[in-house]
């Protein structure tokens, strides 16, 4: 990173940096949609994929403030002495989303939660709780893999990440596979997620430890626990708005007439705007990492710009042409009914490149200043938007509930824009 920070990036370099972090969104998006087009395949398939969509909706929900760990090594992992500092800070912030986690899966509170929140059946209550156990499971795996995934980002070898996400899908199909013998319904997709990203973490790690190696012994002084915290809050806050918004999403689509079919559209609809667009949130680390210099913000806002583009462009070739039937019914396996219930809102899914993308480019820019406070009030008012969105479903009952998921998707993203645009300004020209 010396190299490119003391000449300013090019597009170049924000491309090399990129592009690896494209296969690795990818992959991991596609073994979501794997597992989903798994479940789909069971028996009562609305149910076991409304009770899979609702333990992880649930737990990562909960625990999506644990992303900030990747943010964290990014910032302060500067000689080896500091890790132990943040390891001990990363531990208490994933023990209290396990510790829910627990009393959802194995106490009264579990079934009260998710019928009352998801309003689903009874049949789906019982997956649901032994699914978010499972899911719990990767606790101490996340804190690993993000200290790697941080390791091989500072070192600009993001093409390790992708290696680590090939292990990942690779793991994944093997345990649906194998998993089936020993579980069933929505607890084979939990424990084969949790068994994928274990293999995934492992690759990582391989990788990045020769980069933590090379770090000093005893670099600048590690970061106090007022200073993590302060730096770290305003971003689990606003981590945690992307579940957060998907949760909220899903307790008003849980109140039309029929919600098990909502909630299975809506986690298909999820699953594939994610898989073509979620490399746009990869725009975060790029500009954390990489901007620099006032110069390198211009830079970076042009290569952002072409991401939307691009990812934009692959939404619209894929749904507004026949290759939507190729996707959702043959790639997929839906329903007839349940693809039919899901096509208008993917059709509409292109619009979501634009507010992503500025979402997740103004955040890293942010992240990479160190001036996080107003991610915060961004998260808050992502949730927000897409809250006051979903709940026209209490108004129109016989609505769509996928296409009412999307537009508080949407509507969620670019509410928070609009507020980190304002936010970003103040930052000073460009160069």
């Amino acid at each position: 990173m010396s190299g490119a920070a003391a000449g300013g990036i090019t597009l170049g370099t924000c491309y090399r940096f990129f592009v690896p972090l494209i296969f690795m969104t990818e992959l991991n998006m596609i073994s979501k949609s794997v597992i989903n087009a798994f479940l789909a395949r069971m028996d009562d398939s609305s149910i076991v994929l409304a009770a899979f969509h609702s333990a992880f909706t649930l737990y990562y929900s909960i625990a999506s403030g644990t992303e900030v760990c990747s943010l964290l090594t990014l910032s302060y992992l500067r000689s080896r002495r500091a890790l132990a500092h943040l390891l001990r800070f990363m531990g208490v912030i994933v023990a209290v989303p396990w510790a829910v986690a627990q009393v959802l899966a194995f106490t009264p509170v579990g079934d009260f939660a998710f019928q009352t929140l998801f309003g689903i059946s009874d049949a789906a209550v019982a997956e649901a709780k032994t699914a978010t156990f499972l899911l719990s499971l990767s606790a101490p795996i996340l804190i690993c893999r993000s200290v790697a995934f941080g390791l091989l980002m500072m070192g600009q070898k993001t093409i390790f990440i992708t290696w680590a996400t090939v292990a990942r899908l690779g793991s994944l199909a093997g345990s649906l596979v194998v998993l089936p013998l020993a579980l069933e319904g929505a607890a084979v997709g939990a424990g084969a997620l949790v068994f994928a990203m274990f293999s995934e973490t492992v690759v990582a790690v391989f990788f990045a430890r020769r980069i933590y190696a090379g770090l000093p012994e005893h670099g600048e002084t590690p970061p106090t626990v007022r200073a993590q915290w302060r730096f770290s809050w305003p971003l689990m806050l606003n981590t945690s708005a992307e579940m957060g918004m998907v949760f909220a999403i899903s307790v008003f689509l849980g109140r039309l007439p029929d919600p098990d079919l909502a909630l299975a559209a809506f986690a298909i609809v999820y699953g594939l705007a994610g898989l073509m667009l979620s490399p746009l949130r990869n725009l975060v680390q790029s500009a954390q990492t990489l901007v620099r210099l006032p110069g390198d913000r211009r830079v970076m806002m042009k290569f952002a710009g072409q991401q939307m583009l691009f990812f934009g462009a692959v939404a619209l070739l894929l749904f507004h042409t026949p290759l939507d039937s190729l996707v959702l019914s043959d790639a997929m396996g839906l329903e007839p009914a349940l693809n039919a219930y899901c096509a208008p809102a993917m059709q509409a899914a292109f619009l979501m490149a634009a507010f992503w993308g500025l979402s997740a480019v103004f955040r890293g820019l942010l992240a990479g200043a160190r001036v996080t406070g107003a991610l915060a009030v961004s998260g808050i008012a992502r949730v927000s938007a897409a809250t006051l969105v979903a709940a026209t479903s209490l108004l129109l009952p016989g609505g769509n509930g996928a296409v009412i998921g999307l537009a508080a998707w949407m509507a969620g993203y670019g509410a928070e824009a609009a507020i980190l645009a304002i936010r970003v300004r103040r930052l000073g020209p460009p160069g």
